[in-house]
């Protein structure tokens, strides 16, 4: 069992987790049937032990609970079995983004993710959806009209007192601690390596920017089960040597990257708005973008960054790296346009984003008044 942080005020429960991995086997398991293990897993096993577990604690407590929190899908299902159990305690159903909104004109799709619309469908007296970008707030009110007038979407907070725009003697300074060359074009990505995240699409644009711009290289910081992939990519089209993966970098650390580079690259399909992106935006980065979700919201094409057009329309289009590609070119060229790009930017930031210490405190206010609700854990 691994080992928990001290936290005051906190305790953890933890129960192990059943997986075919634990199963004595002379090689590994398929693809496919380790994929479907995982969504077994977390769809149905997990809900379940978590529920047992916190109908047990339920009971047995020699101090009444106020309410439970249901931390994502596989969370909120778990709460959801409590309730069906019989236990009423307010309810809050914390959600960090969704993946549903495509599967809401998708209905193979929407199936396939039928557990996570099964958690966004859960009545509760509060939802927290963090707006990532993803649309979180209209799939919870087309999925759960009993949601409209309890949901607080909100952006995730920021270390603003720790992040900010580069100064010269700064950029200098992170390049030569990361060895990296002075006069090379920088481009990055920050994010887990993970399949949707489409890192794929920033190492594939890497020879088209290097024919016009051979001083090119590309940082990928973060980590996940895609690197092995993304290794072998580049390796495959002839840049691995001008592709680094630097790895899971501790927190506080990334902004160094981000002084280091020239351009902050957002590619996934599905949304660019996560914690990175506000963060290079803070920092005063040039952003290029694909044009997903809401992104546009925040970069908005030649002012706060350039779009990279995802749509597939009829006839000949390039390919999206290809379009990447071409964007990153008259960039790397462009000192004053990423400059300026930059500095709305930041100028963005500072006017919309907030900290955590802000974030969580409208949370805090949120939750603590449901505790006002007259509730009992009464049990059926």
């Amino acid at each position: 069992m691994e080992s928990r942080p001290a936290i005051a005020n906190v305790r953890f429960h933890p129960f192990p987790m059943p997986s075919l991995r634990d199963l004595p086997m002379p090689m590994a398991l398929p693809v496919a049937v380790d994929r479907l293990d995982q969504k077994l897993r977390f769809a149905a096993v997990f809900p379940w032990i978590a529920a047992k577990r916190a109908e047990k604690l339920l009971r047995e407590s020699r101090e009444p609970f106020d309410l439970i929190y249901g931390y994502e899908v596989h969370g909120v299902l778990a709460a959801r079995l409590l309730r069906r159990r019989g236990f009423r305690l307010p309810l809050v159903a914390r959600f960090q983004g969704t993946v549903m909104h495509p599967a809401l004109s998708d209905r193979m799709l929407y199936f396939r993710r039928y557990e996570e619309a099964l958690a966004l469908k859960t009545r509760a007296e509060l939802y927290v959806m963090t707006d990532d970008g993803t649309r979180g707030d209209e799939v919870l009110t087309r999925l759960n009209p009993h949601s409209r007038g309890r949901t607080k979407f909100w952006r995730n907070g920021l270390d603003l007192d720790h992040l900010h725009p580069a100064s010269v003697e700064e950029r200098e300074a992170a390049r030569r601690d990361l060895g990296i060359d002075g006069g090379a074009f920088v481009m990055m990505t920050a994010s887990r390596l993970a399949t949707w995240k489409r890192v794929d699409q920033a190492v594939r644009a890497l020879p088209r920017v290097r024919a016009w711009a051979p001083n090119a290289m590309l940082l990928v910081v973060g980590d996940g089960e895609e690197r092995a992939r993304l290794e072998a990519l580049a390796r495959s089209i002839g840049v691995s040597d001008v592709v680094r993966f630097a790895g899971a970098v501790p927190q506080r650390e990334v902004a160094r990257y981000m002084h280091a580079a020239d351009v902050f690259l957002a590619v996934a399909d599905l949304s660019n708005v996560g914690n990175p992106l506000l963060e290079a935006m803070t920092c005063g980065m040039c952003i290029v973008a694909v044009d997903a979700g809401d992104t546009r919201k925040l970069i908005v094409d030649d002012l706060t960054g350039r779009l990279v057009d995802s749509s597939q329309r009829s006839g000949f289009v390039k390919p999206l790296e290809e379009r990447l590609a071409d964007l990153l070119v008259a960039l790397a060229s462009g000192d004053v346009m990423r400059a300026r790009l930059g500095e709305a930017a930041a100028s963005y930031a500072r006017e919309h984003f907030r900290t955590w210490e802000q974030r969580m405190a409208d949370e805090v206010e949120a939750v603590s008044a449901l505790v006002r609700i007259p509730a009992t854990a009464s049990v059926s």
